[in-house]
């Protein structure tokens, strides 16, 4: 009777012994690979797109604690109802409050905003709603940040052995030239 050898190492083993079958595998990997690297679409300059609606509010002449209380805490309550609402992060400051709510990634900012600022008039028809000096409610404001428009495609260093007015000067023109560019 012939006992069958336990291979602990067949992988291993039979890349030894076919060396030549392991490297052609190898070659169409890496070739497969690169191919699909190249074929990968790209944009130059891609937009970034956030789900995020930024709430701030001025209410004047109050602390931090009184802020949070009588407008930080209801809007968060009634931000809390809104579907798709993934994150709810608050501040609140003497004489200020800022809140940044979190869509899902498939409501667009527009659809976002229009439900935060729908939020902000149901809380601001309830009679306990603060006023400011004169009887004018607290009027929070609802925005969205475009990362796209916010943030410089280049930045651009000029120096030279000139003052620092014909630097400026130089520098607004350069700029109207980018600017005209299509």
């Amino acid at each position: 009777m012939e006992k069958k050898k336990l291979k602990y190492f067949g992988l291993s083993s039979w890349s030894i012994d076919n060396r030549k079958t392991v490297f052609v595998i190898i070659a169409i990997i890496l070739v497969g690979g690169l191919m699909s690297y190249s074929s990968l679409p790209r944009e130059s300059f891609p937009e970034i797109i956030e789900s995020k609606i930024y709430v701030s509010s001025i209410y004047p002449g109050n602390a931090a604690e009184d802020v949070e209380k009588l407008i930080t805490k209801p809007l968060e309550e009634e931000f809390d109802d809104i579907t798709g609402v993934t994150k709810i992060t608050s501040t609140s400051l003497q004489d200020y409050s800022s809140i940044q709510v979190e869509f899902q990634e498939d409501i667009t900012p527009e659809e976002a905003k229009v439900k935060i600022k729908d939020k902000i008039d149901n809380v601001k028809a309830q009679q306990d709603w603060p006023t400011i000096d004169g009887g004018v409610k607290v009027e929070p404001n609802a925005f969205d940040l475009n990362i796209s428009e916010v943030t410089p495609i280049a930045n651009i260093n000029i120096t030279g052995d000139f003052t620092s007015e014909q630097l400026k000067d130089f520098a607004e023109l350069l700029q109207d030239e980018i600017e005209e560019l299509q």
